[in-house]
């Protein structure tokens, strides 16, 4: 055979098949068959997402694969079916998986799991976090940062969504992808149709537009550069047409009510206002702190709450376990409490050692019991 032919052999027989990745479940919850994560880190990832499955409800799986046949979002969809990650009651699955011989990354959220991890956030999570370490060539590294943001958002914001959110949608590279939630197998999951549209309810800056969608500018027609100028545009006074000058954290005060100042002192939320140096016209922009572990209070609407658990039974392999959870808003001074029931714990699957179909067909049985969440294609994914 000639060089390209031996090639493009060698890559056909390394590409992976939904059915011929060992689910690793229940006894894990990492598979790094393209072997980019050093032990340590790996053992340090695994604990964490079988602490966050145990505290949470919410299986997060993670897969590097060396390359896969056809599109890696296509195959992300396919395996978080094929595993069922999560339950079937709350379709509570995250699949993060990463393909090297595509250089991509794709993160597949169970249809219950979008209003906590939304599209909009994954992708600006992945530009920040995750694909600068990927550069860098440290793919260990940016997979432990991706776990651990995904994992304190879900225990600072359980099931609470920001904003509203469109069900299954994708975003490649921040930007949001046109049929992403059955992408074709040609189009590699890598364009994107059309830009984010502008956050309503946190007026982002410039800064937070520039990491959630230019870095994809270039590749996607400019729509990180339409989402600058849109940015700009609010640090301009719609009258006089000059721009407006931001006050100090001092100044400021004197133009947020009483709950947007409780929301600055708990760093939940940061304040700008600007002032028109010609007409003395104010604008107030909000931009929410994504990992300050407050929530929106159902009494006085501001993100001032802050919810502790108390574990009261721990879960067993024969029966589920009881937490107590402590709601207490800082400005309202509004508590709640109340208890909810984690499951039993799942006993790992015994398998034959003379039969490796028996094993695989044994250890499939075990975590289809444990699981049954689905995804219908939404989630984000980024190129390094």
């Amino acid at each position: 055979m000639t060089p390209i032919v031996l090639c493009a052999y060698a890559l056909a027989l390394a590409a992976q098949s939904v059915t011929g990745l060992m689910d690793p479940r229940p006894a894990s919850l990492v598979l790094d068959q393209a072997g980019v994560i050093d032990e340590a880190t790996e053992r340090r990832i695994d604990a964490q997402l079988l602490a966050l499955r145990t505290d949470t409800g919410a299986e997060v799986a993670l897969v590097t694969v060396d390359d896969v046949n056809g599109t890696p979002k296509a195959f992300a969809t396919a395996l978080f079916n094929h595993w069922q990650l999560g339950s079937a009651a709350s379709n509570d699955g995250v699949l993060v998986l990463m393909v090297m011989g595509q250089r991509r990354l794709e993160v597949e959220t169970g249809d219950g799991m979008q209003a906590s991890l939304p599209a909009w956030w994954l992708a600006d999570m992945q530009a920040k976090d995750m694909v600068p370490r990927f550069k860098a060539r440290d793919f260990g590294g940016g997979l432990a940062a991706g776990i651990a943001a995904i994992d304190g958002r879900l225990r600072a914001l359980p099931g609470e969504s920001e904003r509203d959110v469109t069900p299954g949608e994708y975003r490649s590279d921040g930007e949001v992808a046109t049929g992403a939630a059955a992408p074709s197998s040609t189009s590699g999951g890598h364009t994107a149709a059309g830009s984010s549209p502008p956050r309503p309810d946190d007026g982002p800056s410039a800064t937070e537009y520039a990491v959630g969608g230019g870095a994809a500018a270039g590749a996607v027609g400019g729509g990180g550069a339409l989402a600058f100028v849109v940015a700009r545009r609010r640090r301009r006074c719609t009258k006089c047409k000059v721009k407006m000058l931001a006050l100090d954290e001092v100044a400021d005060d004197a133009h947020l009510d009483a709950g947007q100042r409780t929301e600055e002192r708990v760093g939940s939320v940061n304040y700008e206002v600007l002032i028109c140096p010609t007409c003395q016209a104010s604008r107030t922009l909000r931009h929410g702190k994504w990992f300050s572990g407050r929530s929106k209070c159902p009494g006085c609407g501001y993100k001032t709450e802050k919810s502790t658990s108390t574990t009261l039974v721990s879960a067993t392999y024969d029966h589920g376990g009881r937490i107590r959870v402590d709601e207490e808003c800082a400005h309202c001074n509004r508590r709640h409490s109340y208890t909810r029931t984690t499951a039993p714990k799942t006993r790992p699957s015994t398998t034959s050692s003379s039969s490796s179909s028996s094993s695989r067909s044994s250890s499939s049985s075990s975590s289809r019991s444990s699981g049954g969440g689905r995804s219908s294609g939404g989630g984000a994914g980024s190129s390094w």
